[in-house]
């Protein structure tokens, strides 16, 4: 059996890696890194209970996570009836997807912010928005646009070496990211166009084509 508080995770790190960030945008295992192991140590029994899944289910997304060096077995316990729970952390309290410092040259947007922007597309029809595949198309490459800017403004201020900045809790640089990128995108005349744009397509076809 392994000793309880044998391992300490990193205060944070950074994952610029492609193949991780895409095993990070399951919705599962984003799940169980971000909302759980993050936080605490946990079997994948605890964590199927919480998460309201099997334990089949979970175990192949923590042996995926595992394999990529994200979380870690960091101790086993024996129950009395003789089977071996293992405890499972992430490898850090806190991870950031280093999507700009992959960003393609000249600002050109990345493969994780095109399939961002093609679920949000398909996702507008839930909400009332019909478009042309044409124009759905179109509106796509717009927000592709918008989100690459978007990833490289909020880069400018969630920097590694800014330690002060790195030891603030989450929130607070989420907070303090989104109040900077906002002043700074503000200044931005090519994404207030591009933006001007989206608004355009929105103000089109949401609810049927009708104009608002």
């Amino acid at each position: 059996m392994s000793p309880r508080g044998s391992f300490e995770p990193k205060e944070f790190a950074v994952i610029t890696n492609m193949s991780m960030i895409k095993l990070l945008l399951e919705s599962s295992r984003r799940e169980i890194v971000f909302r759980y192991l993050v936080a605490r140590e946990m079997t994948v029994k605890q964590l199927a209970d919480a998460m309201n899944k099997t334990p089949g289910n979970i175990l192949h997304h923590v042996n995926k996570l595992k394999k990529a060096g994200i979380i870690r077995q960091v101790r086993t316990k024996e129950t009395p009836t003789g089977i071996v729970e293992r405890y499972y952390r992430a490898t850090a309290k806190d991870f950031r997807l280093g999507i700009s410092e992959v960003l393609k040259p000249a600002g050109e947007p990345t493969r994780v912010e095109q399939d961002r922007a093609k679920a949000a597309i398909l996702g507008l029809s839930t909400v009332g928005v019909s478009a042309s595949e044409e124009d759905a198309e179109a509106a796509r490459e717009l927000l592709e646009k918008i989100y690459a800017i978007e990833d490289e403004v909020s880069s400018i201020v969630d920097k590694r070496e800014n330690i002060a900045f790195q030891r603030l809790p989450p929130s607070t640089r989420t907070d303090v990211t989104q109040a900077i990128t906002r002043f700074l995108l503000s200044k931005n005349g090519r994404y207030r166009e591009l933006v001007q744009k989206w608004n355009d397509f929105m103000s089109t076809h949401l609810n049927g084509g009708q104009k608002r």
